[in-house]
């Protein structure tokens, strides 16, 4: 169980690959405070090695005996397809989870870690970072129902770039990961979820355009959701050499919202009829900024909140409890499911089931 009664929140990390070399090392040892890393572990014995000695930490060989070690929280950032199973490792093990999204890419095995977690009374969160841009809570709080009802259509897009050698692991694989859609674009499935709740129907094709793999490299779709709102999704990896953008445009009656830049990390408003200039112009500043990557700079602000969490430090920020995602996983297999059987798929149906996952 959790013990709140520390100064330091103590954390082990499972994973050492590309999202913890390019982003979460410099979290946990530069941007976050009051946490501590006491242990790591990856199955590659050089990062295992690598990282021991960044953390100075013991160097363990397996999941079970990092798994002895003492931290209040694992970590989770190994491959899509192993996070159902690590995630239930750790906490039989009696450790709470933080997982880097997708926290799974089946809807069965959320629920069925979500029963474990309640019954372990141990806590389950995952990190969706871009919820907490600064343009993306601008929008949540912006979308009032009167807004929402105005909303003729909403477009998301993105247009990201991914070698051939990227998917030369496990990447681009079913059973492990999926496409485009599943890998990259999940963070902005899980921003309209965000912004607009429970989706209605789908439908979606995918192609393969620039690489070789099992799921796709490009992605193209509609997506209803309740208030009538309708979402058009063309999402891609097949871009060369870089990723552009990645935006989601909310088009009323009025005026244009649009989420911009490499991650939606950047906002403009702008009214149909020119008023307001200034005051848009003014917002936009406001609650823009740039990143260097498609990984944004906001998991600085998602870790910080479950580390406050565990210190029990007043914070207006909530971690995010992972099975307050579900319709995000649920969408996703929707889609997926849209593409194998040729039709639409409708929420209320509960058939989830898709080539994601294994």
């Amino acid at each position: 169980m959790l013990v709140h009664n520390k100064k330091i929140a103590s954390f082990g990390v499972l994973g050492l690959g590309r999202v913890f070399a390019n982003r979460l090392l410099n979290v946990f040892k530069k941007e976050v405070k009051k946490v501590k890393i006491n242990g790591v572990f990856d199955k590659n014995k050089f990062k295992n090695i690598k990282f021991s000695k960044i953390f100075k930490v013991p160097l363990v060989k397996n999941i079970k005996a990092f798994l002895k070690l003492d931290f209040d929280f694992v970590y989770i950032a190994t491959e899509s397809g192993n996070h159902a199973k690590h995630i239930k490792c750790c906490l039989s093990a009696g450790k709470n989870v933080v997982v880097e999204k997708p926290p799974t890419l089946r809807v069965d095995q959320i629920l069925e870690i979500q029963r474990l977690s309640q019954k372990k009374k141990l806590s389950f969160f995952v990190i969706f970072q871009n919820r907490l841009n600064k343009s993306v809570l601008f929008v949540k709080k912006y979308l009032t129902n009167k807004i929402l009802k105005k909303i003729i259509f909403v477009n998301l897009k993105l247009v990201w770039s991914r070698e051939q050698s990227y998917y030369a692991d496990w990447h681009g694989k079913w059973a492990m990961d999926g496409g485009v859609l599943s890998q990259q674009g999940i963070h902005y499935i899980d921003l309209l979820c965000f912004f607009f709740g429970e989706p209605i129907k789908c439908i979606s094709i995918i192609d393969k355009k620039s690489n070789k793999l099992e799921a796709e490299d490009t992605h193209v779709g509609i997506i209803c959701f309740k208030n009538n709102i309708s979402c058009q999704i063309s999402l891609t990896t097949a871009v060369r050499p870089r990723d552009l953008e990645a935006s989601i445009e909310i088009v009323t009656r009025d005026q244009k919202i649009l989420l911009h830049g490499l991650c939606c990390n950047k906002l403009s408003i702008s009214n149909h009829n020119l008023k307001n200039k200034n005051e848009n112009i003014n917002i936009s500043r406001k609650f823009s900024n740039n990143v260097p990557t498609g990984y944004g700079l906001s998991h600085k602000q998602a870790l910080q909140s479950i580390i406050d969490y565990i210190l029990k430090v007043k914070n207006p920020i909530k971690p995010l409890k992972a099975i307050d995602t579900i319709n995000t996983i649920k969408l996703l297999n929707m889609l997926y499911r849209s593409n194998e059987k040729k039709t639409w798929i409708y929420f209320k149906d509960n058939n989830f089931r898709s080539k994601l996952g294994n």
